[in-house]
């Protein structure tokens, strides 16, 4: 074969070559066509099916909830319920019937959700009665979701949306500390009245909530207790109603230290509570907090005397009277607890969430004294009580108003 010849076939078989390459090119092309096709014509059709099925339930009046959710029993909730008397359903969610009442007029227009097409909203009632179980019960969120026909998401949900309108509604109105001279004066003269004690404007102290911490933060969550937990600080008033909170600071800080970084030991420095005060032996008392050993002595906070075996009577005198007073606060944490069981157990949600839980507790235990649905019963905390460490600093106005103090009491014995 001549050299003409065999590039005649080399020739004619690139060309086959490059001809069935095309072909295959214009196949792969024409299946994507098809395929875009053949998808678009899908949806058209999927949509098609959603507007007939929707169209067909609301003329024949389908239950609206779609065939993938998990019908829950809930004869708790509907049956139940209902046939409460006032005493069972204070048990069962914490509030009186009538403050239970206010509550829901205040709420239900931030609860209440539209009705679609893919299911019916859950009544207003059944979300906020669910969000007062979890608040005021151990239990968890699946056996309360049983008892209410929900899952455990939905509980969930709901305790949180619950705590985020109440904390957004009432944190600012119902946890205020006096910042005028009416209100630090009708607050200093309730205390007076109630406890023979002059010019406190609030008794301060912290406690720990038990939490899961943060990943890698578990150190600085573990608190002298032995157990993880944040700290609420907290000031209550001579009616048990708490006037400031900070809630969030880690296990392991002392109250003292969390007070000294609150913006609460900034504010008491203002001039309006120095225009408060009255004269004992030519020493000017002004309105101040009260605390434990645990926080540091100024003018603004007086604390105890150390104990000791050869206390003096005046130091042991002042200590039965600021103790006395001071026993608000510790009522106080011991009523919001008893109340809103969820705080004696360890909190298992997010950091955030969990703020917001004990926010909202702080909040319904304010409401509960406004509408005088209080149980002033004794607490007895879950944990072994630890002593807590005695803050070493003074100051020489503390120490001098802390002495006039005593010459007050000496004068006006109970």
């Amino acid at each position: 074969m001549d050299k003409t010849s065999c590039l005649a076939l080399v020739h004619t078989y690139l060309s086959k070559q490059q001809r069935l390459t095309n072909d295959i090119s214009n196949l792969r092309s024409e299946y994507q066509r098809l395929l875009r096709k053949y998808r678009r014509n899908l949806n058209q059709r999927n949509k098609l099916i959603a507007i007939l099925i929707m169209l067909n339930e609301n003329s024949f009046g389908i239950n609206h909830r779609g065939i993938w959710i998990l019908k829950k029993n809930g004869r708790w909730w509907l049956e139940v319920v209902p046939k409460m008397s006032d005493n069972e359903f204070k048990q069962n969610f914490r509030l009186e019937r009538g403050t239970y009442s206010a509550l829901m007029k205040q709420i239900e227009p931030y609860l209440r959700k539209t009705k679609t097409n893919c299911r019916e909203p859950i009544p207003v009632e059944k979300k906020v009665c669910c969000a007062l179980y979890c608040l005021g019960s151990s239990a968890e969120l699946r056996t309360i979701g049983n008892l209410f026909g929900i899952g455990k998401s939905t509980s969930s949900e709901i305790l949180h949306e619950f705590c985020s309108i109440m904390i957004e509604l009432f944190i600012y109105n119902l946890v205020k500390f006096p910042d005028n001279h009416q209100e630090i004066k009708d607050t200093s003269s309730k205390f007076l009245r109630k406890f023979g004690y002059p010019m406190c404007i609030g008794a301060v102290d912290g406690t720990h909530i038990s939490i899961k911490p943060p990943l890698g933060l578990e150190t600085d969550y573990f608190n002298y207790k032995k157990y993880h937990s944040v700290i609420m600080l907290a000031v209550v008033n001579a009616d048990l109603g708490f006037t400031y909170i900070n809630v969030g600071a880690p296990g392991r800080c002392n109250d003292a230290s969390v007070y000294s970084r609150s913006n609460l030991s900034d504010v008491i420095k203002n001039s309006i509570y120095e225009d408060h005060y009255m004269i004992v032996n030519n020493t000017k008392i002004q309105s101040h907090l009260i605390a434990d050993s645990a926080f540091a002595l100024d003018q603004t906070l007086l604390k105890p005397f150390p104990d000791r075996i050869d206390m003096p009577r005046q130091h042991r005198m002042f200590n039965y009277r600021l103790s006395r007073c001071r026993s608000t606060v510790e009522r106080a944490f011991g009523m919001m607890k008893n109340r809103f069981r969820i705080l004696h157990k360890k909190m298992e949600f997010n950091l955030d969430n969990t703020i917001n839980i004990i926010k909202t507790a702080v909040i319904m235990h304010n409401i509960c004294i406004l509408h005088g649905d209080v149980e002033d019963i004794l607490w007895h905390q879950p944990y072994p009580v630890h002593k807590k460490p005695s803050c070493p600093i003074t100051t020489t106005n503390g120490i001098g108003v802390r002495e006039a103090m005593i010459q007050y009491f000496e004068q006006n014995p109970l």
